[in-house]
């Protein structure tokens, strides 16, 4: 038995291997001297509420380690809220990690699992733990394209036989987005809105219909008379930044496919590019892909878990190889 976890920027997903037991938790640690540590969701809900003694921390960033401090606190309290009896601080864990990290950032989330108590520490790669949740046939010599839109790196891979071929990677996701598009505003209108207000709107974005106003309300601060306030913004200020981030995802997708053997390019013209993570489910991301690369693409089901999901196959898959090795032993 072991316990699976994708550290994502936004999001820390935990899973019992061999079970449906699923957690999610805000990737965020609240702290204050004198009062016990508050992560998840319960730390999310501070963002821009907390006194100037409350300090909060994201520990992790595009799959590296930021705060080990911090992010040793976030995996004790998680794990803790999986199960009172604290076995499951000495369990194996088994992580997916982006694959262009460094051995010193490996040993750094190594150095936290342990620090929380972790009796093993194992690694999988990311991109190949996305195609496996995303239900991509990979034990073949066939070419499958992979686009992983999370909240801190976007990474493009063309997988084959479990292994990456080739892949391009921006430290650049959904929380820049998101900060290009407060700056804009605060720019724009000298007013000042909070990252629930702009997810909201982007929410908004795609339940919007042809011909409606192309404005949305935002509450915030003016800059000009330091007050609370409503204010219409207009759809361009929210719509430029993600259009600008597709275009850069349609440049790494060029890139990946430039390096790649013909006959995989073949593979993917006949078998499309499957889209997972939070990113996947923006404001016409699969549309715009779509026509810009020319190419089919689909949004894998459930996209921001396929990580996690794809993590418990390839762990599966792992044991009973092993037992198979051990049976003709």
């Amino acid at each position: 038995m072991s316990l699976l976890i994708d550290f994502g920027t936004s999001v820390l997903r935990m899973l019992v291997a061999r079970t449906d037991n699923l957690i999610e938790a805000a990737s965020m640690v609240a702290l204050q001297e004198g009062a016990p540590t508050v992560a998840g969701d319960e730390a999310l809900k501070m963002v821009g509420r907390t006194p100037k003694s409350v300090q909060l921390i994201a520990p992790i960033e595009a799959g590296v380690v930021k705060d080990g401090p911090a992010a040793t606190d976030m995996l004790k309290l998680t794990i803790a809220s999986f199960s009172s009896r604290g076995g499951m601080l000495r369990m194996p864990m088994t992580f997916a990690l982006p694959a262009n990290l460094t051995s010193v950032e490996r040993r750094g989330l190594e150095e936290v699992a342990k620090n929380a108590g972790a009796r093993q520490v194992e690694f999988y790669d990311s991109l190949v733990a996305a195609a496996a949740g995303a239900d991509i046939e990979m034990d073949q010599p066939h070419g499958a394209l992979v686009v992983d839109m999370g909240a801190g790196k976007t990474e493009v891979g063309l997988l084959s036989m479990r292994g990456i071929v080739e892949m391009r990677r921006m430290p650049y996701g959904g929380q820049a987005i998101d900060q290009t598009i407060i700056e804009n505003i605060r720019r724009e209108h000298a007013f000042i809105i909070g990252q629930q207000s702009v997810e909201r709107v982007k929410q908004l974005l795609g339940e919007a219909e042809a011909g409606d106003e192309p404005t949305f309300e935002v509450i915030g601060r003016s800059l000009t008379t330091g007050l609370p306030a409503k204010m219409r913004v207009d759809r361009d200020l929210f719509w430029q930044p993600l259009s600008k981030y597709y275009s850069q995802v349609k440049d790494l997708i060029r890139q990946t496919i430039e390096h790649c053997p013909p006959e995989l390019v073949g593979d993917v013209m006949d078998n499309g590019v499957a889209l997972v993570g939070g990113g996947a489910l923006g404001y016409r991301a699969q549309a715009e892909l779509a026509e810009r690369i020319e190419v089919p693409i689909r949004v894998a089901a459930e996209p921001t878990t396929c990580v996690i999901r794809g993590l418990a196959k390839l762990v599966a898959s792992q044991r009973k190889s092993t037992e198979k090795v051990r049976l003709r032993a």
